[in-house]
């Protein structure tokens, strides 16, 4: 049997809601007042537990380092770096925009807060 919203509807408007007794919240309430309160569980860490893991991880890093060293030349000649710059290309770049809004953004909201916090 399919039942429409529309008889759905007019069924429930005939029923009425049923309430549980005036006295009812407050027996639940006071038989929640004796009950006793909940004590947090603490748990107790051994703290060479942690130092060992920790322990374990930095021997990890330091082998992967001294791997990634003995691997490596370490001679290193500097690059040569052209710092010719075009201030109109500067200027223009998209870089430069976003960099300025960002700061008109936080320059507005620094002036907005000021403005709240100010007792005039």
């Amino acid at each position: 049997m399919k039942i429409t919203d529309e008889k759905l509807a007019a069924l429930l408007k005939d029923m009425e809601m049923e309430e549980p007794s005036l006295s009812f919240t407050r027996n639940v309430m006071d038989q929640i007042d004796l009950e006793i309160p909940p004590v947090a569980l603490s748990t107790k860490v051994d703290h060479r537990i942690i130092i060992g893991i920790s322990s374990v991880f930095i021997l990890a890093i330091l082998v992967v380092l001294g791997y990634a060293l003995m691997q490596s030349s370490l001679s290193y000649t500097l690059p040569k770096i052209d710092l010719q710059i075009n201030i109109d290309q500067a200027i223009a770049s998209n870089v430069l925009k976003v960099f300025l809004f960002v700061d008109l953004v936080i320059g507005l909201l620094y002036f907005d807060r000021l403005l709240r916090t100010k007792k005039v």
